[in-house]
C-alpha cells in the first residue's frame, strides 16, 4: 500500500471539453489519484448541469466530488477544494492540463521522502523555461543571482529557471497550473489562498506558493522542480479577462503582495521600475503601453489602502 494518498483540486468554469481531457489524462496514468474535487463556477445553469454530469461520470473510477460555487473566484474555489480534501498530498491543477504518463506516480514516489515539501509542475511546451530578454535583468523582473532556480523577485515576479530543468532543481514558487504540496503542512502553517485576490486572481499562485516555500525553507524542507513531474498546459482561452483588466490586476496585485510579504522599500522601487520596463516593452511592441501607466496611476491612488492589506475589485476596471 502507498505511504501517501492524493487529492487533486480542479477549479473549472464553463470548460467541459478541456475539463474532460484533463480528467481523462489523470485516469490514463499508471497511478490514479485517490480523490478529485472539482469546484465548478459555471454561471449558466444548463452548462453547469453538463459539467456536473461529466464529473460524476468518473465516480466509478475514483472518488470524485462535484462542488458548485456561485461566485467566480479561483482563490475561493481552491480553498473550497481544500476543505473537502481528505488526503496528505494535494495537487492544485488547472482544468486545461494533460497530465503526462508517470507524473502522478513520480509525485507520490518523491513525496514519500518527508524532506520534500512542494513539487512545482513543468510544462511540456517549455513556454516559460528559458524565455527571457536580457533587459528583464535590468528592470528587476528576473534575478541574475537566482537565475538557475525557480525564484520570486523583489518586484514580485515569479520566474522559472533560466535553462531547461534536467534534474531536481530548487524553486521558491510554483505556477498555478499544476503543483503538489502537503496537506499537513498547509494546516499546520494555516496557509490559504488569499481571497482578497478576486476573480481570475493573477498572482494568487505566487502568493500561496511563496508563503509555503518560506515556511518550508525555515524548517529545512525542499521545494523543487523535477523533470519527472510534467504536464501539457493547453492555455485554454475561454473566460480569460480583458487585456486592460489583466494589466490592472498584474500591477496592483504585485504592489499588494510586496507589502503582504514584507519585501521592504526596495521592493516598491523595483516594482515601479519593473512596470516602467513593461511600459517600454509594450511601447516597442505597440501593445497598449498606456494600460501600464493607467494601472500605475490607479495603484498609486490606492497605495495607502493597499499597504493596509485592502483590495477592491472595482480598482481593476
Amino acid at each position: 500500500m502507498r505511504e501517501n494518498k492524493m487529492t487533486v483540486i480542479i477549479p473549472t468554469m464553463n470548460r467541459p471539453v478541456s475539463l474532460k481531457e484533463t480528467l481523462d489524462s489523470y485516469m490514463r496514468g499508471s497511478v490514479v489519484p485517490d480523490q478529485f474535487v472539482v469546484v465548478d463556477q459555471t454561471p449558466d445553469a444548463e452548462k453547469r448541469d453538463s459539467v456536473r454530469r461529466l464529473v460524476t461520470g468518473y465516480q466509478q473510477r475514483a472518488e470524485v466530488i462535484y462542488c458548485y460555487q456561485a461566485r467566480p473566484s479561483i482563490t475561493m474555489a481552491r480553498n473550497a477544494g481544500l476543505r473537502l480534501a481528505r488526503h496528505e498530498i494535494i495537487v492544485f491543477s488547472d482544468d486545461d492540463v494533460i497530465v503526462q504518463q508517470g507524473t502522478i506516480a513520480n509525485i507520490l514516489r518523491i513525496m514519500d521522502d518527508a524532506t520534500f515539501s512542494m513539487i512545482a509542475g513543468l510544462n511540456s511546451h517549455d513556454r516559460h523555461v528559458g524565455r527571457y530578454h536580457v533587459i528583464s535583468f535590468f528592470f528587476g523582473r528576473r534575478s541574475f543571482r537566482n537565475r538557475n532556480i525557480g525564484h520570486v523577485t523583489r518586484s514580485m515576479y515569479g520566474n522559472f529557471p533560466l535553462n531547461k530543468v534536467t534534474e531536481p532543481t530548487d524553486t521558491q514558487w510554483a505556477m498555478g497550473f499544476f503543483f503538489a504540496v502537503r496537506r499537513s503542512l498547509i494546516e499546520r502553517w494555516n496557509i490559504r489562498f488569499d481571497e482578497s485576490l478576486t476573480g481570475y486572481a493573477y498572482l494568487e499562485d505566487v502568493d500561496f506558493s511563496y508563503s509555503y516555500y518560506k515556511r518550508s525553507s525555515g524548517e529545512g524542507l525542499k521545494c523543487i522542480f523535477d523533470p519527472r513531474v510534467e504536464v501539457l498546459h493547453c492555455y485554454t482561452g475561454e473566460w480569460r479577462i480583458p487585456p486592460r483588466k489583466n494589466t490592472m490586476m498584474f500591477v496592483i496585485n504585485r504592489e499588494y503582495l510586496s507589502y503582504k510579504h514584507h519585501m521592504g522599500w526596495l521592493s516598491r522601487v523595483l516594482t515601479r521600475w519593473g512596470n516602467f520596463g513593461m511600459f517600454l516593452l509594450r511601447l516597442m511592441q505597440r501593445r497598449k503601453p498606456m494600460d501600464v501607466l493607467r494601472a500605475q496611476i490607479r495603484c498609486d491612488a490606492h497605495r495607502k489602502e493597499i499597504r493596509r492589506g485592502r483590495l477592491m475589485e472595482a480598482w481593476y476596471e
